[in-house]
């Protein structure tokens, strides 16, 4: 195997947690996720995906110097994952200003990127870097240069790094056929999976305000509470069909692929629910995919961290190994 379907093969079955040290990251992520890392790899995950909002630790903005402690800390969390048999993803994650003005913004990511290859160059190939997650909105039409520069930057710190990198419109299928990686050795694709939207994220307000996404389910998140899905043939063909897209383009282009994020959320009915995880998981794995749930907790939780349980039923749809595809 390449170092790419190396990487990506420890990525097998990833969750993601967010890593909560600054205001921005409130709300969506856990102010100690390594308390959690022995649960991960209990329950049967190989690696986590930190979601990290770098931009938060800027210490020095005339010269984008990410703080010390902010490097310090994240490096010592990657290490108590290390610990638990754990693979590792840093993800740089959210950057709303670099989406809607990526020419102001474009030397402060590039000095993330190089910094964090920089203090991780030393890190076992267990570690993979994800330079920016989720590019979108005026971003899109820049993006494929930008990547370019990202992994530039990181190959100068860390020439044998692993990297994650993904098409424009929020890493999915829809922004594909945009996307022209640079030819580089080790990369992993990235393919983010909320699909129907209507379904996934009904309820869920935050997504009124993102860019983009208005047209793609008609009305919005209140519009759709009450949606189901049951994997019937007309449903289970959308999806397949987005995954066998997704599969021809990386043979074509010889990257091993990861379904990096795919989540649901638990305001919708639970039984659709778990067919909705289950369909999604053994199609990633039908195609060779390693996949990453969204997320531990607390936004579409899989883990309830009051009550210290994992949502039993999602967890079997996406560990189970008896489960297997019915088409």
């Amino acid at each position: 195997m390449t170092p790419a379907e190396q990487a990506n093969h420890r990525l097998a079955r990833t969750i993601t947690l967010g890593v909560d040290d600054a205001p921005v990251e409130a709300n969506w992520t856990l102010p100690h996720p390594e308390r959690y890392f022995a649960d991960c790899q209990a329950a049967g995950f190989t690696a986590v995906r930190l979601a990290v909002v770098w931009t938060a630790h800027i210490a020095d903005l005339p010269t984008h110097h990410v703080s010390d402690s902010a490097l310090d800390r994240i490096a010592s969390i990657t290490d108590a994952a290390l610990d638990a048999g754990l693979a590792v993803v840093l993800d740089n994650h959210l950057d709303p200003d670099l989406m809607t003005d990526p020419a102001r913004h474009r030397d402060r990511l590039i000095a993330i990127a190089g910094q964090v290859a920089t203090r991780f160059r030393n890190a076992p190939p267990a570690v993979v870097l994800e330079p920016l997650a989720e590019p979108r909105a005026a971003l899109d039409a820049v993006w494929n240069q930008y990547a370019a520069d990202l992994i530039s930057t990181v190959r100068a710190a860390d020439p044998d790094r692993t990297l994650i990198v993904g098409p424009p419109f929020y890493n999915t299928v829809m922004g594909l056929e945009h996307f022209r990686p640079p030819d580089d050795y080790n990369l992993i694709l990235s393919i983010h999976q909320y699909w129907p939207i209507r379904f996934t994220m009904q309820g869920e307000q935050w997504l009124s305000a993102e860019p983009g996404w208005q047209g793609l389910g008609g009305g919005g998140p209140d519009d759709w509470i009450g949606t189901t899905w049951s994997d019937t043939p007309a449903e289970h063909g959308e999806l397949a069909v987005g995954f066998q897209r997704v599969a021809q383009w990386a043979t074509e282009r010889q990257l091993p692929v990861f379904l990096g994020e795919f989540g649901c959320t638990p305001q919708a009915d639970p039984d659709s629910r778990v067919a909705w995880v289950r369909t999604n998981r053994l199609l990633a794995e039908q195609h060779g995919f390693s996949w990453g749930w969204w997320s531990f907790a607390p936004h579409f939780a899989l883990y309830d961290v009051v009550a210290q349980r994992w949502d039993e039923r999602v967890l079997a749809a996406l560990m189970d190994p008896s489960l297997e595809a019915r088409r």
